[in-house]
C-alpha cells in the first residue's frame, strides 16, 4: 500500500507561474506542465545573442495543439494559466477549440533570431494562414467550417510554395509541411465544397495540371476536371458549408 501511495505521489509535481499568486498541481506531462515547459523554452531562446533554430521551441508549443480535449476540460483558472504561458500561440475554446501559432509573432522572432529555414517556414505560414487561424484558400462561413476558394490560384500557389520549401529544407518542420501538403492535395482530389461556380474550379484545376504535369495527383485532377465538364461531378458549386 505504501509503495502505491509513493508511486502516485511521485507523479505529482508543482508548477508555480512567475508572478502568479498560486501554484498549479498537475500530473506529469499534463497540458499545464507542457505549457510551462514551452514558456520557459521560449524565454530562454529570446535571451540568445546569436541566431538559432526555433523549431524545437515551436514544437513544444505545438504539443498543446494535440491536447484539445484536455484544454477543453480545464477549469477556468487552469485555462487562464495555460493561455498566459502560451505567448506566440492563438488559443480558443469558445464554440471552436484550437491552438494555432501566431504567425506575426513567429515571423518577427524568426527574422530576429532564427535560421534561414525558420524565416522561410514562418513566411510561408503567414501566407498560408494570414490571420493565424483560417487557411488562405478557405472562406470562413461558420465558426468551424468554410468553402474552398478555387479559381484564384491561391491553392495551387500555396501547394507550389509548400513543395518548394520541402525541397529546399527537407528536414525542417517536416511534419507541418507534410500535413499542409496532404490537406491541399485533398482539396484537389476530394474537395466538394467550392465557394464559386464551376468556371472557378475548372480554372484552378487547369492551372494545377499546367503547373504540376508530373505530380502524383495530376491524373486524379484531370479525371475530376473531365467529370466537371461532363456534368457528373460531386462538387457543390456556390457551396454553403456546415
Amino acid at each position: 500500500m505504501k509503495k502505491q501511495i509513493l508511486t502516485v505521489f511521485n507523479l505529482i509535481i508543482v508548477v508555480c507561474g512567475f508572478g502568479a499568486s498560486r501554484c498549479v498541481y498537475a500530473q506529469n506531462n499534463s497540458i499545464i506542465i507542457l505549457a510551462d515547459k514551452y514558456s520557459s523554452a521560449l524565454k530562454k531562446f529570446e535571451k540568445r545573442r546569436t541566431r538559432g533554430n526555433i523549431e524545437a521551441v515551436y514544437r513544444k508549443g505545438q504539443i498543446i495543439a494535440e491536447k484539445l480535449d484536455e484544454l477543453e476540460n480545464l477549469s477556468e483558472a487552469d485555462y487562464a494559466f495555460v493561455e498566459g504561458k502560451m505567448r506566440g500561440f492563438v488559443i480558443n475554446r469558445n464554440e471552436v477549440i484550437f491552438v494555432k501559432p501566431d504567425v506575426v509573432f513567429f515571423n518577427k522572432l524568426s527574422k530576429r533570431l532564427g535560421t534561414k529555414s525558420d524565416i522561410a517556414f514562418f513566411t510561408f505560414l503567414g501566407e498560408l494562414r494570414p490571420e493565424s487561424v483560417w487557411l488562405a484558400y478557405i472562406e470562413q462561413q461558420t465558426d468551424y467550417s468554410g468553402c474552398t476558394i478555387y479559381g484564384k490560384g491561391i491553392l495551387t500557389e500555396l501547394y507550389e510554395k509548400a513543395k518548394q520549401f520541402r525541397r529546399q529544407y527537407p528536414s525542417a518542420y517536416d511534419s507541418d509541411i507534410k500535413e499542409e501538403i496532404t490537406d491541399m492535395k485533398s482539396e484537389f482530389t476530394d474537395g466538394t465544397c467550392a465557394c464559386g461556380d464551376s468556371n472557378g474550379v475548372v480554372k484552378e484545376f487547369q492551372l494545377f495540371i499546367k503547373t504540376f504535369p508530373g505530380d502524383a495527383i495530376t491524373p486524379t485532377v484531370k479525371k475530376r476536371l473531365t467529370d466537371i465538364q461532363n456534368k457528373r461531378t460531386a462538387i457543390r458549386f456556390n457551396c454553403l458549408s456546415g
